[in-house]
């Protein structure tokens, strides 16, 4: 039992000395799916969560634990001996007391996120498909469909922060600037298929205010939402007493369409094309529409051509492929799952750059070689204008990355280069082959560049010089034997099967 003393220091530090709120409005940069289960009306497998008026929201839940998951990614440098205690005190979670489980309620609350804007438009339904890995074909009865959140589209954010006198102030402020720059970055992501680019958001008009509860006149504005109080200057950066915990090896390359691209999407109405290349809004809020690479055709592409590598070196392990790109056994009664460490983004094509046009096809008959009847069908792809390059983006990432593994993604990287890895639909009559233009290699924070020079040569170099440089050579050809010579290695990976 506590005596008086005990309980009244109790209350003491457990008084609440301040209210920390950050405000503004969080932009979808890259289509975001929250799911709220199969559709009751069954015209669709996968449906967006959404409130009473049938509009779509992030719930605090998604958002909130998107937010403890980045943050178990940094690791804490700073001196403070208090931390792992304010830690749980900031973001909640379960922890042990003389053997009994315990639970302790997060300082920090997010509320549901509301749609911005209620008379638009924001919901797409994309197709998706499953790729049979050995003959590249779709599978039977393995299409889906589900409910996207549109690029550009905003939703009101709101976090409160409560300070009370046991906390430490100094580690409760690193933790909201940590949330400010983690927000503000635009690398946050959140919801389904995040490792093929969905979910990335950024958090814009950002506005943070400090309520001082020693102060009579911020109790009262607080009580009464009123927040004309000066706003706290806001820190866009990550915090001296944080730093990231894992290795970050990424791709940033640029590539320009030899000839023509289609990644189908099916109208579905008799006067449009019976396939045209699939389009997105764009995620500067405007309402033009854009053609879009999705994340998965190019992680598609990657992990098939990554796979044919590795067996042809004969170094091809399937428990190692799996937990690099990720697995999902989808046989009846097993659930196994397996998230990956790739990070492929979607790629948003400049509308002034290409055009679409139809093109008319036909059904020949193999045996006698004439055409056969209603077997007319057309397509539109994409195609570079005139005097214009279209411009292929590709951003891709692995997190904890190994020597190996970045010298298979530079091989795959050669073959897009070269135009040997065609993406998207109909690549048998020669659509989706790219050139290569500039690559940025980042491994850390470290960076080599690849350029395409206009006398048909190639430069590598760490510096801005522009030319051929033998030590940025041989780092990215230090990562491409760390993967030929994997079979040397003992215990690294197994034969093949």
């Amino acid at each position: 039992m506590y005596n008086a003393q005990q309980c009244k220091d109790k209350l003491n530090k457990a008084a609440i000395v301040s209210r920390w709120i950050l405000q503004g409005k969080l932009r979808v940069l890259s289509p975001l799916i929250v799911g709220g289960g199969n559709s009751l009306a069954d015209d669709c497998d996968i449906v967006l969560v959404k409130d009473e008026n049938n509009k779509p929201f992030i719930p605090s839940s998604s958002i909130t634990g998107a937010l403890k998951h980045a943050f178990n990614d940094y690791r804490y440098i700073g001196n403070e001996a208090d931390y792992e205690k304010n830690k749980l005190w900031f973001w909640g979670g379960e922890f042990w007391q003389k053997g009994i489980k315990r639970t302790c309620q997060s300082a920090m609350v997010i509320s549901d996120l509301g749609l911005i804007g209620e008379n638009e438009q924001v919901i797409a339904i994309r197709d998706g498909i499953k790729i049979n890995r050995r003959n590249g074909m779709a599978e039977d009865e393995k299409k889906f469909d589900f409910e996207i959140v549109e690029p550009g589209t905003c939703f009101d954010f709101q976090m409160e922060v409560i300070l009370r006198q046991a906390f430490n102030s100094s580690l409760f402020d690193s933790f909201v600037q940590w949330i400010i720059y983690k927000l503000c970055e635009g690398n946050f992501a959140l919801g389904a298929r995040t490792g093929q680019g969905f979910g990335r958001c950024r958090l814009e008009d950002e506005k943070y205010f400090r309520f001082d509860f020693n102060n009579f006149e911020h109790v009262i504005k607080w009580l009464s939402k009123d927040y004309t109080i000066p706003a706290t200057k806001v820190r866009i950066s990550l915090p001296e007493k944080f730093k990231y915990n894992y290795k970050l090896f990424q791709i940033r390359a640029r590539f320009q369409i030899k000839s023509s691209l289609i990644i189908g999407s099916y109208p579905g109405t008799p006067e449009e094309p019976d396939k045209a290349h699939i389009k997105s809004k764009k995620k500067d809020g405007s309402s033009e529409i854009c053609g879009v690479i999705p994340g998965s055709s190019f992680r598609g592409a990657i992990r098939s051509r990554a796979e044919r590598i590795a067996k042809t070196l004969d170094v091809y392990d399937e428990d190692k492929f799996h937990e690099l790109f990720g697995w999902v056994e989808d046989k009846e009664g097993k659930k196994k799952a397996i998230k990956g460490r790739i990070v492929v983004e979607e790629s948003q094509l400049d509308t002034s750059t290409y055009e679409e046009q139809i093109q008319y096809r036909i059904r020949i008959d193999r045996f006698t070689g004439g055409v056969m009847k209603n077997a007319l069908f057309d397509s539109m792809p994409i195609w570079s204008k005139d005097g214009n390059k279209t411009t292929v983006e590709l951003n891709l990432s692995i997190k904890d990355y190994k020597e190996w593994e970045a010298g298979l993604m530079l091989l795959v990287l050669k073959d897009l280069w070269n135009g040997d890895l065609p993406i998207g639909g109909e690549k048998g009559i020669g659509r989706g082959t790219l050139q290569g233009l500039e690559a940025e290699i980042w491994l850390d924070d470290k960076k080599v560049t690849i350029e395409q020079l206009k006398d048909g040569k190639l430069a590598v170099y760490e510096s801005e010089s522009g030319v051929w440089e033998e030590a940025a050579a041989a780092k990215l050809e230090k990562l491409v034997k760390a993967f030929c010579n994997l079979k040397e290695d003992v215990g690294v990976l197994t034969d093949v099967h």
